[in-house]
């Protein structure tokens, strides 16, 4: 019953069939029908970081786009790619690779970049709804997340999962380590990233509007904005060393922004300005990753399918796929964040089936983790949508595209590559 509950409710978040509040309401409800899970088990996502990270981000996404400190950033950013489409994707995708160095969760970086690439689409003539709105912004959501699974801190689930190995197995990350292993396939992700986008608008001429929008001194009210945002990416950067949950320090600058008298959003903003129910949205989907874990669903589909791998001893192409598939399979019934926690604890059978170290065994499984088909299975995605007018199909599209590039060319590279480093 937990699985047709969550199929239904997947299939219409993924479909958009009914409004993704609505959704997540029916979701909940259906839960608590069914008896499936305690309340707290069901409504586990409101107490979650997750969730306070995208109630925050809705919020200061808001500040940035009424402050215009979106557009004041767009326009400085025009004002070096010009009107070249191909230049602005690349710098985008380059700022958020480098976020990914910097702020150890990438749903801060997507509150920090969506805003800005909304607002240079706009200053570039791109309207509401275009294929170079919608290019622009997929841009700033994918790069942020995809191709910076090669940094060991960048992501979620890659701390998850190796927070788990050490516990299981006593394995201790190296960010080294970690990094030689994964570029070669995140390196493909990111060249196959600007291939995909490039092609969603062509060159065009310059339009009044591009060329009339002056590049004016900020305001105060956005150069204080801005300076609560440094502090934040500061906090966000230095996070392995004062261990503030990103969701804390996000929910911290939320809270100044509406702090009566500080004047970098109107009182009402709460009312009339923000839009909450994406977090709802947010919510239904952990609803579903934690009953389906609480009933012991994600691991009984996971050890019923492990004899069908056929895993057999030695560095053979058909392992990495076979782990690869199965993990792909795990993160999209439970998401990518939750997903580590039913496949570490499988890393040690796969890695006796497979005659693999299990450190190799979870490096594929991460190479699975990371591959999103529906945006769904990776929370980053599901916040660019609510800060962005993105498209579910538009975003699909490119997420399928990045994954069969993954399965045609990342997974043979991959095997060669770690034949090279030795990790068989």
């Amino acid at each position: 019953r937990v699985a047709v509950v969550g199929a239904l409710a997947i299939f219409s978040f993924a479909t958009r069939l009914l409004p993704e509040a609505v959704t997540a309401l029916l979701c909940f409800l259906a839960f608590l029908a069914l008896g499936a899970a305690p309340a707290n088990v069901i409504f586990s996502g409101f107490s979650s970081g997750g969730f306070w990270l995208l109630f925050s981000g809705l919020i200061i996404g808001t500040a940035i786009t009424r402050s215009g400190l979106g557009q004041q950033v767009a326009l400085r950013i025009f004002s070096r790619t010009g009107t070249s489409y191909w230049r602005a994707i690349l710098m985008l995708s380059l700022s958020g690779l480098g976020l990914g160095l910097l702020v150890p969760s990438t749903i801060p970086r997507v509150i920090v970049l969506m805003p800005v690439a909304v607002s240079l689409a706009a200053t570039m003539g791109f309207g509401p709804g275009s294929r170079g709105q919608i290019g622009l912004a997929i841009t700033a959501a994918a790069s942020t997340l995809l191709p910076t699974y090669a940094i060991l801190t960048a992501n979620l689930p890659t701390i998850v999962q190796y927070s788990a190995l050490e516990t299981l197995y006593g394995i201790e990350p190296s960010y080294g380590a970690y990094l030689l292993a994964q570029f070669p396939v995140n390196l493909l992700r990111f060249a196959l990233l600007l291939a995909v986008l490039l092609p969603f608008a062509k060159t065009r001429k310059i339009t009044p509007e591009a060329t009339l929008a002056p590049v004016e001194p900020m305001t105060q009210r956005q150069k204080r904005l801005l300076g609560l945002l440094a502090i934040a990416i500061l906090f966000w950067a230095t996070d392995a060393v004062h261990g503030i949950s990103p969701a804390w320090i996000a929910l911290t600058v939320a809270t100044v922004l509406l702090w009566p008298g500080s004047g970098l959003l109107e009182k009402d903003a709460m009312r009339t300005s923000v839009d909450f129910s994406p977090a709802l949205f947010l919510a239904g989907i952990f609803a579903v990753s934690a009953v389906a874990a609480h009933v012991g669903l994600s691991t009984l589909v996971a050890d019923s399918l492990i004899p069908y791998l056929e895993l057999e001893h030695g560095a053979t192409l058909h392992n990495l796929y076979a782990i690869t598939g199965i993990s792909v399979l795990i993160s999209h019934l439970t998401t990518a964040p939750a997903a580590p926690l039913v496949l570490a604890p499988l890393a040690g059978a796969m890695a006796d089936a497979s005659g693999w170290p299990v450190t190799t065994v979870s490096m594929a499984q991460i190479i699975g983790i990371s591959t999103p088909l529906l945006p769904f299975q990776a929370p980053p995605l599901i916040v660019a949508m609510a800060l962005a007018p993105i498209p579910a199909a538009a975003l699909t599209r490119v997420c399928v595209a990045l994954a069969v590039g993954v399965a045609l060319f990342g997974l043979p590279l991959t095997w060669l590559w770690w034949q090279v480093i030795g990790l068989f």
